[in-house]
């Protein structure tokens, strides 16, 4: 593989795997002063970024089947989330929550249904825009 076809393919997911550890490396990380806000939006976040991982996770992994794709890619990303739950518990003031790991997973299983069902049902300009990014 030619490192700048594995760049294109691999990079963005290393990238946004590399941002979420530096989150998961944040002691008293809040994004509000309520706890129900904060635990709100939080987990919003948590599904997001997760659902966002899930979708990069399919671009190294085009070559393959479509069905082999989508349990590749849910597997790493079940993997990355259960290493970035060990590492958050090695953060102070962090834990390992299986409630966050439910989260993260959902998200990336609503990204896999999402790339897989709904984004070849799209518009044309959606289409063309995730082809264009390696989503489909």
């Amino acid at each position: 593989m030619k490192v700048k076809t594995f760049l294109v393919n691999w990079g963005p997911l290393c990238f946004w795997a590399g941002l979420i550890f530096y989150l998961s490396s944040i002691p008293n990380l809040k994004t509000s002063q309520d706890p129900f806000w904060d635990e709100l939006i939080r987990n919003f976040f948590h599904f997001l970024f997760y659902f966002i991982l899930a979708l990069l996770g399919r671009r190294p992994l085009n070559s393959l089947p479509a069905g082999k794709k989508d349990i590749l890619g849910l597997a790493l990303v079940f993997f990355y989330s259960l290493t970035d739950e060990f590492h958050q518990h090695l953060v102070p003031t962090r834990t390992f929550q299986i409630a966050d790991l439910l989260i993260d997973n959902s998200g990336s299983l609503l990204a896999v249904l999402f790339a897989r069902f709904l984004l070849p049902r799209a518009p044309r300009l959606i289409k063309d825009w995730a082809q264009k990014l390696a989503l489909l």
